[in-house]
């Protein structure tokens, strides 16, 4: 099985912010509709697993950004701002 979904590589704290600061404000412009229709941001979801966001809690000696725990708790909290259904998956894994 061949995967052909492109995922960023985050390197940095700065990009790290950076990104979630995008992301965050492209989701909290659909989030009120999506949660008055319960539906599900599956969309919204494919688009934060190509960002390289799910890789900021990894350590850089394992491949992952390594950024530091102040910076984590930032982007969740970005996330979560724009839409609190999404801020509660990252900081879960």
């Amino acid at each position: 099985m061949t995967l052909s979904h492109h995922v960023a590589v985050i390197t940095s704290d700065e990009q790290a912010l950076i990104v979630a600061s995008d992301l965050a404000e492209d989701f909290r412009r659909d989030s009120a509709q999506r949660d008055r229709e319960r539906r599900l941001p599956l969309p919204e979801l494919d688009v934060f697993s190509r960002s390289g966001l799910w890789g900021i809690s990894v350590p850089k000696e394992y491949g992952g950004a390594g950024v530091s725990n102040v910076t984590l708790a930032k982007v969740i909290a970005l996330i979560a701002q724009a839409d609190a259904s999404l801020g509660q998956i990252p900081q879960n894994h």
